[in-house]
């Protein structure tokens, strides 16, 4: 593939990820869709997973919480794990 994929839900945040077979490589990223169209214009989690919020997007304060962005790491991290992708109750 050599697009992304919508993945999963999680709240607001999606999950998405694109799959390279001819050089066994998966990539997963995560970001609010709701602020922008374009992934790099979206808050983001980078691909260390540090927070990237363009400085135009004003959030709720409930959108950024430490345990629901420590959720979506998690679930980053269960994503690049290998090709089956198989999410705990969220």
């Amino acid at each position: 593939m050599k697009n992304f994929t919508k993945l999963i839900h999680f709240e607001e945040w999606l999950i998405e990820r694109k799959v390279d077979l001819s050089i066994n490589e998966i990539k997963c990223r995560a970001s609010i869709a709701s602020h922008a169209s374009w992934f790099g214009a979206r808050v983001r989690l980078g691909p260390n997973n540090e927070l990237i919020k363009p400085l135009w997007i004003s959030l709720k304060a409930d959108e950024l919480t430490d345990s629901k962005l420590a959720k979506v790491r998690e679930l980053l991290n269960d994503c690049r794990s290998g090709l089956l992708f198989l999410p705990e109750d969220q």
